[in-house]
């Protein structure tokens, strides 16, 4: 796999570019003499990722290593990922980290529908304006030429971060409402107006279902056609879902510009085995777990999660069992712990966000021991070479 010194990155500023292209036949990866894009192929029946050198991956790490309130020590952050077995990064990635592991390329507010900034500061736009698409194609032109140095390490994009695209969602609003209040001289509604002279029936649900899903499709072509232009060849993962987010009508006009499924799922005890099979069943591409975490008690602070597990080495019992979960389906390629270390949640929430790392990169009691091992598990089970 793909590495770099990063303490040399640190001090010196190195980094490298990887080629442009795509395939997902092994033979051809191991033709070439140069790093290609991380791409996808199937072995044994199993999808995997496969490294810029031919070598098939799970990607396992830690999401928001650029949150500001973490104030990370990145070094320090780096050796303990690796001491841990972590093999990348997910999303939310800092510019010095990219040169160190494949990482996750992302943005979460393109768009400002994500239900959790509370529901005064959810945001739509008129999709059906070209000067918005324009403004959302600017936004998909800086994100992808903003790793264009460490390229050859990029995973994949994501997309809007858990946006509000279900008719009744966490944010007591939704997209086909924004569009339905614009001024009659507006694109959006002109195009709502449109489709109201073609609707037939009663069903007012079934009528704004419609209506969300013409939506859909005109998002998911103006990011889609854009990140695949400003980045060709790369894994596109498209918008990250939860499971209470998770519109089928929205998906299926998402996939024909996405690789694999992004998803975040909630921790609410076991694997959701029924869950996963059914969303790889309804799309028919691989998921990846992009942010992720087994939350637990820690002394007074204020840990909100379903039924936090008693301490750290329960929690670590947990995700480790979660994690071998993922290794035994043969669609789940990579999935992310949510958070490096303890920070405040952000959007004015109260509590803590519960990090994967104790105060100066301390292990936490068991958990950090328990990753460890099933890291080397993933490892152990991880083909070697491209051949099948």
């Amino acid at each position: 796999m793909i590495r770099r010194n990063f303490i040399k990155t640190l001090s010196t500023g190195v980094a490298g570019a990887g080629l442009l292209g795509a395939t997902s036949s092994f033979s051809e990866i191991n033709a070439q003499t140069e790093p290609r894009p991380i791409r996808l192929s199937k072995i044994k029946g199993r999808y995997w990722l496969v490294d810029g050198d031919g070598f098939p991956f799970f990607a396992h790490g830690i999401t928001h290593s650029n949150n500001s309130s973490a104030k990370l020590d990145l070094a320090a952050f780096s050796k303990a990922c690796k001491e841990a077995g972590f093999n990348s990064y997910g999303y939310g990635c800092p510019t010095q980290l990219r040169s160190d592991m494949p990482f996750v390329e992302s943005w979460s507010h393109l768009v400002k529908s994500a239900y959790y900034r509370g529901k005064n500061n959810v945001t739509f736009v008129d999709i059906f304006d070209p000067a918005e698409q324009a403004k959302l194609e600017t936004g998909v032109k800086l994100t992808c030429y903003r790793s264009r140095n460490d390229r050859d390490n990029i995973i994949g994009h994501c997309w809007t971060d858990l946006g509000s695209w279900p008719l009744e969602n966490p944010s007591g609003t939704n997209w086909v409402e924004f569009i339905r209040n614009l001024p009659a001289d507006s694109p959006g509604q002109k195009t709502y107006q449109e489709f109201l002279s073609s609707w037939k029936g009663e069903d007012e649900k079934a009528r704004d279902q419609a209506f969300l899903r013409l939506i859909a499709r005109e998002y998911f072509r103006v990011v889609g056609e854009a990140t695949r232009k400003y980045d060709p060849g790369r894994l596109i993962f498209g918008d990250r879902f939860g499971f209470n987010t998770f519109d089928i009508d929205v998906v299926e006009e998402m996939l024909p510009y996405v690789d694999a499924i992004a998803i975040q799922p909630p921790f609410q005890g076991g694997f959701p085995k029924q869950k996963f099979n059914e969303i790889h069943r309804l799309t028919g591409k691989p998921i990846i777990l992009c942010d992720f975490a087994v939350r637990f008690k820690d002394g007074d602070k204020d840990i909100r999660s379903w039924k936090p597990a008693d301490n750290s080495v329960e929690a670590g019992i947990q995700y480790a069992e979660y994690i071998r979960a993922t290794l035994d389906t043969n669609y789940i390629i990579g999935a992310f712990w949510c958070n490096p270390i303890d920070t405040p949640k952000g959007f004015d929430k109260p509590g803590v966000k519960q990090g994967f790392f104790g105060e100066g990169m301390s292990k936490r009691p068991g958990l950090t021991d328990a990753v460890k091992e099933v890291n080397a598990y993933r490892e152990k089970i991880t083909p070697k070479t491209g051949k099948l």
